[in-house]
């Protein structure tokens, strides 16, 4: 009879002592699966360190590791991830809240059907006071496109491409443990956007991936508060050494680079505009020019295709960008 867990849930926890406690018992609380549960503190200054070190202590089913100075949720991941013994793997934040009932299902669900990887919908929260939850409208149309009233669907993913769009959230994917780590799965290294390297690597990596249509969390952003999605002025252009980490995966495998080169490069336009409203106008120049920079990566060939018969729109904004 296997002791592995079904499920291993990764935790980056920076300063989080007001949350990562009562996530952690929401994850307990799921009593259908076997789990384990990894937190990472990335050199916290509160008492997060003591928090997730009386967990360990007091729970055999979490795990508690710390980095001895701040590197990024990316690597976080990237360090619980070596450690991760469950069947499948979720990546989780230490600030949003999970949906037990949903995670439980998911784990039988991708057992039957064999998937890789198992992706869910979300709602979203921005403020204290907000009435309406749901997931952004880009989001929406994607998942709509693709899973439409059906409860579930099992695809590939050149069946659903978009889903390559979707929001580089870690937190609404469920990952086959043994998959990724044959494909060396990995977040990125930048403070912020180090989700988007994990983001293609799920879904460029899966034989077959099971939509699921049960919202895996609620995703909390305050509007001043320190969730990396507030944050502002330099910082935001580590956005770009992202972007290279996650191009320089493309490149190494060329063939899906071929195929998936104008849902990648409609990605970056996209983020690097949403990116753009959170600089100071002291930063404008060097953003552009570091757009500039990725952008001459294309390839020539990807571009033409692009051009010529996948989104000519695109192309056009490419250059248009490119030449600003």
């Amino acid at each position: 009879m296997t002791t592995e867990p079904d499920l291993t849930v990764i935790i980056p926890v920076h300063n989080a002592s007001a949350t990562i406690a009562g996530i952690v018992h929401e994850f307990r609380s799921i009593s259908d699966i076997r789990k384990e549960i990894i937190l990472v503190d990335d050199y916290s200054t509160d008492d997060s360190s003591q928090i997730i070190t009386d967990l360990d202590d007091r729970h055999d089913d979490v795990t508690a590791m710390f980095h001895r100075r701040n590197h990024g949720a990316g690597i976080a991941r990237n360090t619980g991830f070596a450690a991760a013994t469950g069947r499948y793997t979720l990546f989780f934040d230490a600030d949003d809240i999970p949906h037990a009932a949903a995670i439980a299902a998911a784990v039988p669900r991708l057992d039957e059907t064999g998937a890789d990887l198992a992706v869910m919908p979300y709602r979203y929260r921005r403020g204290a006071l907000t009435k309406h939850e749901s997931m952004n409208t880009h989001d929406i149309d994607i998942w709509d496109s693709y899973v439409g009233g059906a409860g579930h669907r099992l695809l590939q993913l050149d069946e659903a491409p978009r889903l390559l769009r979707f929001s580089n959230y870690p937190w609404n994917k469920i990952h086959r443990t043994e998959t990724y780590r044959d494909a060396g799965i990995r977040f990125g290294s930048t403070p912020v956007n180090n989700d988007i390297l994990g983001h293609w690597y799920a879904y460029l990596f899966a034989s077959t991936i099971l939509l699921i249509d049960q919202e895996i969390c609620t995703h909390i952003v305050l509007g001043e508060g320190a969730n990396l999605s507030n944050r502002h002025s330099r910082v935001r252009l580590s956005l770009f050494d992202a972007f290279d980490e996650t191009y320089d995966l493309l490149e190494s495998v060329p063939h899906l680079r071929n195929r998936y080169s104008h849902h990648y490069w409609a990605s970056v336009i996209r983020t690097a505009a949403w990116a753009q409203d959170r600089i100071g106008p002291e930063l404008t120049q060097e953003f552009n020019l570091r757009l500039q920079q990725h952008l001459t990566r294309i390839n020539l060939a990807d571009f033409a295709r692009i051009r010529l018969k996948r989104d000519p729109a695109l192309a056009n904004a490419i250059v248009r960008k490119t030449l600003a």
